[in-house]
């Protein structure tokens, strides 16, 4: 059974405290009509969900991606930190962002996580970020920066970003 709000598609849990008759629409308190897909139940269990951006604390994915024009500029700003999850050894053989720093993915929850700021500015000649500085993770093609940025949202960092076109991008605009 499922339920539809603003063209968003919900389960119905199986738990309830409440019944819904199927020939009813249910009205919660955003005013958004809930209308009921599937009615051949009389009495349906139910329980009110809030859904929507409004009850969201997650990002949008516009805010969590960055282009090519964004990561330019946050090349000459201080303030924002540029972090290549490749190898060493690819880095080497193909280049990097400028102001960028290599933090290859496996190291990446450590150094950010454990890593005193003395020590982490001492190897990486940069300012450890805070929870609220601009992190832009780039790789070769933005499937490790996307697992880096995850990771590092999950211990806690808040304006963390992945650069999806990564180095591929960068690399065919500055030839």
């Amino acid at each position: 059974m499922f339920y539809r709000l603003n063209n968003r598609f919900l389960l119905k849990p199986l738990y309830s405290f409440q019944t819904l008759k199927t020939s009813t629409a249910i009205e919660n308190s955003t005013k958004n009509k809930v209308t009921l897909i599937n009615k051949k139940y009389d009495n349906v269990p139910y329980k009110k969900y809030f859904t929507g951006r409004a009850y969201s604390n997650q990002t949008r994915l516009e805010e969590m991606i960055v282009d090519y024009n964004q990561v330019k500029r946050a090349v000459s700003n201080q303030n924002s930190l540029i972090v290549d999850v490749r190898e060493p050894e690819e880095i080497k053989k193909h280049g990097k962002i400028p102001n960028s720093i290599n933090i290859p993915l496996g190291n990446v929850s450590n150094v950010l996580n454990s890593m005193s700021d003395i020590e982490f500015e001492q190897i990486y000649g940069r300012k450890k970020p805070k929870d609220n500085t601009e992190i832009i993770f780039y790789c070769m093609i933005g499937k490790r920066s996307g697992m880096a940025q995850q990771n590092t949202i999950s211990l806690g960092y808040k304006n963390v970003k992945n650069y999806v076109g990564s180095w591929t991008d960068w690399a065919s605009r500055n030839q």
